[in-house]
């Protein structure tokens, strides 16, 4: 008997655990980053739920807002607008995780989603390859995915605005997750959702239940307090005093768990009275320092900015004037509100320190840390890529070579490039460069020792965006590797690069399964270890972990023709000496940098 009890439990416990697909999408391009808010729409060709929503965050910004719309049939095309029911917005939710959502579509309806990641400054699309249509499908059958836009910021604009749609272009992905309508979800509608007081409003139960017996009791919840104010299925309910109020609604059947679904903010009442957060920010008249501008609607009358992110209040005034102590981008969380309540909203502000040639941030040679031109200005015209808003950095030379700067790693806009000679107020331009490395930017020039350059990034026709710099400087010499004792155990130490002064070098032991050490020594040795032909190579100046070591060789012109050692060793690795005499290891080849 038990087990057709189990068999029975397995197949009740069955249809709450539908499966979950996503549905897919042309892969990634590029970030599209500006004031505007992309994604796709679709005739969907079955019966679904959308269960689960999330924005690729190619751009690592960190947050993700999305907005769907059930459309009246095919959109208009651009310029034309439309106008459709929003059936769900989330906005300022953590990229790296699934929004979750429970949104019935039925076979033939239109739907409309928009997504990015960003906040209320800036949105960042992550764009598809190509352009559209695209084919996809939905529970095995074809369905077409077009760009669906609107012109705006959809976590500053609120939502609901009006969109279009654009053939032939790319789409703005957003992962749709969905499964086949079967379960209990929860659903409602209403109408009017927005009003003066008072607010007389009926809800309609649209909840779905692949029970015969249908939804069997509902809870709503209809002014967010967290009381259930009735169990009809098709309440009605008055707003006395304006706000804006969350409803709940919880449903159940005779088979599946109960479902719930909250919907924030589903009514306004008095809608012009509530405040509706939104700011601007501009360089203020100081070095570092941001103007805060309040652009909210609803006339509020508090006001709470937290300017760098430590959830601590920093100033309560309408427009403040904030100095920040150093360059760099900082997240801004703003707090508006009056006597019908407030709302919260957040974005990042980029404080660039060396927006001009007197403030350009020094530079070494290898890959530098991220930095940001957005909303840089344009210190001087350019000779290439119609450049724009750039920010300025330096590097001292200590040698005589040719020093090649690139923003081909970690940059994810269209970048260009500018060196120059000279001090700042008589600069004189060396190369410039727009493409090279896809749509980064790289150029090669002579230095020359004890020398400063300036080098300026911006993008391609203004474009802004993320980037490093890599810097990476050619020396000329007759530096040279060679082996001085030999390897025991099968390891080996492998180099890169020449020893010449000014030049980057790089050793990797293998098979690095053990415990690695780099040693680095002045004076060649030659002791042996054991039987087995494991050699200590030199004296052992400096010892490091392994398996790598990377450095460049300074610019001091007395090292030339002097000679360094370098050898590995590692503990645990069977081939060379055994345990006991002295210890299991194993050692590289000793090699002999002469510096050139």
């Amino acid at each position: 008997m038990l087990r057709p009890l189990l068999a029975l439990a397995v197949l009740l416990g069955a249809s709450t655990l539908e499966a979950q697909t996503v549905m897919p999408l042309p892969p990634f391009a590029s970030t599209f980053t500006g004031a505007l808010t992309r994604g796709y729409w679709f005739q969907c060709p079955a019966n679904i739920i959308i269960t689960g929503l999330q924005v690729p965050d190619e751009s690592g910004h960190g947050l993700q807002n999305v907005e769907v719309f059930r459309l009246p049939g095919q959109p208009p095309q651009w310029p034309a607008l439309g106008s459709g029911v929003q059936v769900f917005y989330q906005t300022g939710v953590p990229s790296n995780q699934v929004i979750p959502c429970s949104i019935l579509v039925n076979s033939g309806e239109y739907i409309g989603i928009l997504g990015a990641c960003g906040d209320s400054t800036t949105m960042r699309n992550s764009y598809s390859s190509g352009g559209g249509p695209f084919p996809s499908t939905i529970l095995g059958l074809p369905v077409t995915l077009d760009r669906f836009l609107t012109q705006s910021n959809i976590v500053a604009s609120g939502g609901n605005q009006q969109y279009s749609w654009e053939p032939n272009f790319a789409i703005g992905r957003v992962e749709m997750t969905y499964t086949a309508q079967s379960g209990l979800y929860a659903s409602f509608s209403a109408t009017p959702t927005t009003g003066p007081t008072p607010l007389n409003v009926n809800f309609t139960d649209t909840s779905f239940s692949s029970d015969p017996g249908g939804v069997t009791s509902w809870a709503w919840d209809l002014d967010g307090d967290g009381i259930v104010d009735s169990n009809s299925r098709t309440p009605s309910f008055t707003y006395n005093t304006c706000g804006g109020f969350d409803v709940t609604l919880t449903v159940t059947d005779a088979v599946h768990p109960a479902s719930t679904r909250t919907v924030q903010d589903f009514i306004l009442a008095d809608p012009q009275l509530l405040v509706q957060p939104s700011f601007t920010w501009a360089p203020g008249p100081v070095p570092n320092s941001i103007q805060f501008t309040d652009t909210s609607t609803g006339s509020p009358s508090v006001w709470s900015w937290d300017f760098d992110g430590d959830n601590v209040p920093d100033s309560a005034q309408q427009n403040p004037l904030w100095v920040y102590a150093t360059g760099g981008s900082y997240n801004v969380s703003f707090t508006a509100s009056n006597a019908c309540g407030g709302s919260s909203t957040s974005g990042t502000v980029f404080v660039l320190a060396n927006d001009d040639c007197a403030t350009a941030i020094p530079l070494q040679l290898g890959l530098s840390s991220t930095y940001t031109n957005q909303n840089a200005t344009t210190s001087q015209a350019w000779p290439c890529a119609a450049g724009g808003s750039d920010i300025w950095f330096s590097y001292t030379s200590t040698c005589t070579g040719t020093l090649e700067v690139n923003t081909c790693t970690g940059t994810n806009y269209d970048s260009s490039l500018e060196a120059f000679s000279g001090t700042c107020g008589a600069l004189t331009p060396i190369v410039c460069n727009d493409d090279n490395c896809g749509l980064q930017s790289r150029i090669s020039f002579p230095v020359q020792p004890a020398t400063t350059y300036y080098i300026r990034v911006g993008g391609y026709n203004s474009a802004q965006g993320n980037f490093q710099l890599n810097l990476i400087l050619a020396s000329t010499g007759t530096g040279s590797f060679a082996t001085q004792f030999p390897a025991c155990g099968g390891a080996n130490l492998a180099t890169t690069g020449a020893p010449n002064l000014g030049a980057a070098i790089g050793f990797n032991m293998t098979p690095a399964t053990g415990l690695s050490f780099f040693m680095i020594g002045s004076v060649p040795l030659g002791v042996p270890l054991c039987p087995q032909g494991c050699i200590i190579g030199h004296n052992m100046d400096v010892v490091l972990p392994g398996p790598t070591f990377n450095a460049t060789v300074p610019c001091w012109p007395f090292l030339r023709g002097g000679q360094v050692y370098f050898q590995g060793l590692e503990l645990g690795v069977a081939g060379g000496c055994p345990n006991g005499n002295p210890a299991q290891l194993v050692t590289t080849q000793t090699i002999v940098a002469t510096i050139g």
